[in-house]
């Protein structure tokens, strides 16, 4: 029997695994709104193979960094190992997971489009809304630049208003209207003011100064013109007129129409001339108690009239209306004297009488020139009278006036326009009285007659 023989076979294993995933195939970029994707990566895992038995993966480590300048930005590390049975560790492998934000937010409101408006009439600026792929609330802001043209007016320019839609990741998305602002609105009146007053002339009042606003550019300027109509001698017409314009052309106009009545505004003056006669001062007719800055007016039109000196050789034979318009000292009530001038050129006396003329005529009975009288008409029983309103309309005739059967008393009598028997208003008329003396002589006179009841 020989001895025994022994020999120890020992097995070890000393091999690490091996990882058979390649380095960086794990790792990706993926927007942070692509949850699933995120979800996909975070499903993946590194494989390894061992020499002698199976491997164990090991989670080393799992850290998150956050990017401090977006909210939905971060990085993920995962690092790991295999062990195989025996104890052998493999080399770490590591996956990198970066999520990002790149998607800016998005508008879900109807955006405002380009406008024109009125500058008084500028909108407020519209509530948006917007979304984001990642963000659960969004900033909106909300900006006006002003954009002005040299050349324009000042309520004429263009409004640049942005909307800037932000998320958490100083993403930003933006929407601009263009608003083209205009104004053509004029100015309006602030102070009351009645269109039209009626006052005594005695009593205009002073012109009133105006206040006037305008919706945005300003007022510009504002021009006041008066204008003075003679409607008889009893009334005038003031027309008071406020031009008022703004920065940009934009023009109104405002009127006061102010009624004037004159209380016995008249005096009438009968006055013979021979043609042979000097020159007259007509100031010598009225008298030295009449201001001499008035106005001298011949409504006949002859030729006669220099300034206040009436040369009767420079005149046919006739009757002549001279009219001179003052205003008395301290008042704005016109005074109106009315010289009837008879130029003849044989300066005699008619036979029977003479015609004398008056021409105020106040028909409410009271006894006093209650008629149209003409002193001396007796005489001439050829005689007519015909009577005009101021629009030129016949409203009386008679022949053979005689102040009492045939007489004008206020009334129309005229053929047409005006109702027979018809008191006729205030005013003052147009009358012709045409007549033949003893010597079949035709003569006439021709002047203004006053109505006041």
């Amino acid at each position: 029997v020989s001895a025994e023989f022994s020999q120890t076979i020992t097995v070890t294993d000393t091999t690490a695994p091996v990882i058979a995933t390649a380095s960086g195939s794990l790792d990706a970029t993926i927007e942070c709104s692509n949850t699933q994707d995120i979800s996909d990566a975070l499903a993946l895992e590194p494989t390894a193979s061992d020499n002698c038995g199976t491997v164990t993966l090991n989670l080393v480590s799992d850290t998150t960094t956050n990017d401090p300048n977006c909210a939905n930005a971060y990085i993920r590390v995962r690092v790991w190992n295999f062990t195989d049975a025996c104890g052998n560790v493999s080399a770490e492998f590591s996956q990198t997971i970066t999520v990002t934000d790149t998607t800016a937010p998005v508008f879900i409101s109807n955006l405002p489009g380009d406008i024109s408006v009125s500058c008084d009439n500028i909108p407020e600026p519209e509530q948006l809304v917007a979304t984001d792929n990642c963000s659960s609330s969004v900033d909106i802001t909300v900006s006006d630049e002003i954009i002005t043209d040299d050349n324009a007016c000042a309520g004429e320019y263009i409004i640049l208003r942005t909307w800037t839609a932000t998320d958490s990741c100083n993403l930003s998305t933006t929407h601009t209207q263009t608003i083209n602002v205009y104004d053509n609105t004029a100015p309006i009146l602030i102070t009351p003011l009645d269109s039209e007053i009626n006052v005594n002339c005695s009593e205009i009042p002073e012109i009133p100064e105006l206040e006037f606003s305008d919706n945005c550019s300003g007022i510009y300027n504002v021009e006041f013109n008066e204008t003075n109509t003679t409607i008889s001698i009893y009334e005038y017409v003031l027309n008071w007129e406020w031009t008022v314009s703004d920065n940009c052309g934009n023009e109104a106009v405002f009127t006061q129409t102010v009624n004037v009545s004159i209380p016995e505004p008249f005096d009438a003056i009968p006055y013979s001339m021979c043609v042979e006669d000097e020159p007259i001062d007509l100031f010598t007719i009225l008298g030295e108690s009449i201001p001499t800055n008035g106005e001298w007016i011949e409504i006949t039109n002859s030729g006669g009239l220099n300034g206040n000196i009436f040369n009767p050789s420079d005149v046919l034979n006739g009757y002549y209306t001279i009219q001179y318009i003052v205003t008395l000292e301290n008042s704005n009530c016109p005074t109106k004297f009315e010289v009837y001038m008879n130029v003849n050129d044989d300066c005699v006396v008619l036979a029977a009488c003479d015609i004398i003329i008056y021409n105020a005529v106040s028909p409410n009975n009271d006894g006093m020139n209650d008629v149209f009288f003409i002193e001396g008409i007796e005489c001439y029983p050829k005689n007519s009278v015909e009577i005009y309103n101021r629009w030129g309309v016949l409203i009386y005739e008679t022949q053979g006036y005689d102040n009492l059967i045939r007489s004008f008393k206020g009334y129309s009598e005229g053929r047409s326009t005006f109702n027979k028997n018809e008191l006729l208003p205030d005013g003052t008329y147009f009358y012709i009285l045409k007549y033949e003396d003893s010597e079949g002589n035709s003569h006439d006179k021709s002047g203004y007659l006053y109505l006041d009841k």
